[in-house]
Order: C-alpha cells, then sequence, then structure tokens
C-alpha cells in the first residue's frame, strides 16, 4: 500500500448535516473538505482507494450500528470525481467469518449492494490477508491484516459515531480494528483482554494502516450500550472529518460530552504523544466543536463500572481490583433466540450454547469482559450488570 507522509496533523473539520438524503450528504461533504483542501488532497488520479466503513454486523442503516450507505456513496463520488477508483473493504465483527458469501449476505442486508451499484463504487470479495511486521508497535508487532487494505493505494476510513462498553467510543482509530479478518479478530481480545493493552494495539494498528482521511458518520449517532443492537440511535445532525484518527476521536468526544480521559485510546495516544492531552486545543474548521456539542448523550450502562469514577488516580487500581476478582460488568442473557453469535464471537469460549433450555449460558469464570457477545448479538439479547463486590461498589459510589 502506498502511503503518503502522515505527520499527525491535527486539523479537524465538521459541518451539520441532518437528512441521508445523497444531495445533502454530498453538499455537505464537500463544504466540509474545503478547508482540507477537498478530496483531491487525499486521492490522486488513477489511484484505488479502499473505503473501511464499519460494519459492525449486518443491520439496517436506520439502527445507527453501521455507517450509512449514503455517506459510503458521497465519498465515494467524491473519490471517483477526484479521478480515483473507489472500492469498499470491510470484515464484519468478531465471530463472523470473513468469507465471501458472508460478506455478500451483509452488504446486501445493510443497503451496501445497492449503494455500489447506485453510486459507483466496488465491493470487495477477496478475503485473502497477510500477516505483516510492525517493528514500531507496542503490542501488534505482528498483525493479520486483509490482503485489499494492503494493496489499495490510500485507505479512506468511514466510521460511525457511536458509543462502546469495552473501549468507550468507536470512532476513528477503534473503526481500523475491522481490517484484521473476521475470527481473527478474537485472538486479540483474547490476548489483550485488558483495556488499556487493547487500546494500544489498536492505536498501533492504526498507525500502520495510515488512513489518509478519516470521515464519521454522526448525522445519526448512537448512544447508550453500544456499539451493537442494544444502543440507542441519536440524531446528531453531524459529519466530521480530518487526516489524525486521534485528533478526530478527541473532536467526537468533545461534541458528545465524553470524557476524554474515559477513553482508554485517547489516554495512550496521549501518553505517546499524539496527541497534547488537552482536548480544548482540538477544535473544528467549519462549525466550532461549542455549536455542535450536546450535554446528555448517554453512555453505556458499564463504562464508568470499568475504572472510570470519581477518585481520580484511584480509578486504576479500583479497575484492576474489579478485574482481579471478576467483579466488572458480567454478560447477562435474557431474550435468547439461540441464534449462536455471542458463542462464535467469544474470544474465552465462555459461552454455550444450551439447545435443550433454548439459550446461551455464561461461564462467569471464563468470561474475559471484553464484551463481543454483547456487541454482536443479533437481538440485543445480552445485558451487562454488576454482581457481588462489583455491585456493592457501585452502590457505594467507589464506580459510578
Amino acid at each position: 500500500m502506498a502511503r503518503m507522509d502522515f505527520q499527525r496533523p491535527s486539523a479537524v473539520a465538521a459541518v451539520r448535516c441532518t437528512s441521508y438524503e445523497i444531495d445533502a450528504v454530498r453538499a455537505a461533504l464537500r463544504d466540509m473538505l474545503a478547508p482540507l483542501g477537498g478530496m483531491a488532497a487525499f486521492v490522486k488520479p488513477g489511484e484505488r482507494i479502499a473505503l473501511k466503513p464499519n460494519l459492525l454486523t449486518p443491520a439496517a442503516p436506520e439502527r445507527a450500528v453501521i455507517t450509512h450507505p449514503a455517506v459510503i456513496g458521497a465519498v465515494a463520488l467524491e473519490v471517483r470525481e477526484a479521478g480515483a477508483f473507489p472500492v469498499l473493504v470491510e470484515s464484519p465483527g468478531t465471530g463472523i467469518a470473513h468469507v465471501a458469501p458472508v460478506l455478500e449476505r451483509a452488504f446486501r442486508r445493510c443497503g451496501y449492494a445497492d449503494a455500489a451499484e447506485r453510486y459507483g463504487f466496488e465491493l470487495n470479495l477477496d478475503t485473502s490477508w497477510e500477516r505483516v511486521s510492525c517493528p514500531d508497535a507496542v503490542w501488534g508487532k505482528r498483525m493479520e491484516i486483509m490482503a485489499p487494505i494492503l494493496s489499495a493505494d490510500g485507505v479512506i476510513n468511514l466510521p460511525k459515531l457511536k458509543t462502546h462498553c469495552f473501549m468507550i467510543v468507536t470512532g476513528a482509530t477503534k473503526n481500523l480494528f475491522g481490517v484484521v479478518p473476521g475470527l481473527n479478530k478474537a485472538a486479540y481480545h483474547a490476548k489483550l483482554g485488558d483495556r488499556r493493552r487493547f487500546a494500544d494495539m489498536l492505536l498501533d494498528l492504526a498507525y500502520f494502516v495510515k488512513p489518509r482521511l478519516n470521515v464519521v458518520d454522526g448525522i445519526l449517532a448512537l448512544e447508550g450500550d453500544g456499539p451493537g443492537m442494544a444502543g440507542s440511535p441519536r440524531p446528531l445532525g453531524v459529519l466530521l472529518a480530518g487526516a489524525d484518527p486521534v485528533a478526530v476521536d478527541v473532536a467526537c468526544c468533545r461534541i458528545t460530552g465524553i470524557d476524554c480521559a474515559a477513553v482508554p485510546v485517547l489516554v495512550a495516544a496521549a501518553e505517546r504523544g499524539l496527541w497534547g492531552g488537552r482536548p480544548e486545543d482540538i477544535d473544528t474548521l467549519g462549525v466550532p466543536v461549542g455549536e455542535l456539542a450536546v450535554d446528555d448523550f448517554r453512555m453505556p450502562s458499564p463504562y464508568t463500572g470499568m475504572g472510570v469514577g470519581n477518585f481520580g488516580r484511584l480509578d486504576e487500581p479500583i479497575r484492576r481490583v474489579l478485574r482481579r476478582f471478576n467483579r466488572m460488568p458480567r454478560p447477562k442473557v435474557g431474550r435468547c433466540t439461540v441464534c449462536g453469535a455471542c458463542e462464535q464471537a467469544c474470544p474465552g469460549r465462555a459461552i454455550t450454547i444450551d439447545k435443550k433450555a433454548k439459550v446461551a449460558k455464561v461461564n462467569d469464570s471464563l468470561c474475559i469482559r471484553c464484551y463481543c457477545c454483547h456487541e454482536v448479538c443479533p437481538e440485543a439479547a445480552i445485558d451487562l450488570e454488576f454482581a457481588g463486590i462489583g455491585r456493592v461498589m457501585r452502590r457505594l459510589g467507589f464506580v459510578k
């Protein structure tokens, strides 16, 4: 993959957009990219550009779980107008096999197949991948990356603005975990169950891929118990864009009111010197953050119980105590349809399907609290709850 020089430019642009009507999205996209130099600043004629959306699990666009097809279409049209060739490259979430029939079905169910035909971009069905060396990485010294990402001339990252029960927020950086193919993702969750180590791996991955541009779909965001079907769609009416995924994520947090100190990726990025650690230093060109910010964006229910509380430097030791005694929020199965998605996604092999009882069962002693099961459940049938010591500490206020 040929890459432009990547000097961590912090410029982030934002624009209001309240409709997914393609002309409205395209006009907003052009306005947003104008202060960044337009699409021509990011792609060159004749290049093959990989568009990386968020397709966690096949879902209708109105559920706000996936990047909306209209946003992908608008970006593809701008890439084509700049003389390049857009191709959508994605591997859905943890536990979903990375094979052509699965991809075809996912693209069709979420509207990407129709969008590809309408707006003239290619759908990648090449499921090959390569193991690459990343000597400068902190945790991901060797990583598995989809071959079409590696062979593209450049990558445009198209995340959805969502909350995330494990990593607090899904934005530009987290979305690039999707370049790891299919079931390989589970190995990373199993090996890096600690949020900080997982965050370091996400940064390693993001700065290996080096997306030329990140365009965040926040027209209809997802709040509450994201990033999957348990979250709630929230109209924000905003698009954001920038070359640096970390800077884009800081801007997303400022708009939604998410504390950057609660986001493991941003904490790790600040310690690496990838941003200054002061959210107020990152504003948005076009429409300023202050005009876009909301104060009632709902966080995932367990997020503050995962080590982000009211006690400053004591928060992390408290989180370690909770984890040591396995008292972080645990998955609780409710309206189960025994589809098996959670069992397949679980990197700790803690879930089994009891077909006789018609329910998925979680072995709490094996659960690593990655919440992959919660992410991929198509019925939003898995809740997260505190138990034992964790519940007592929450009631006493040691965790929110």
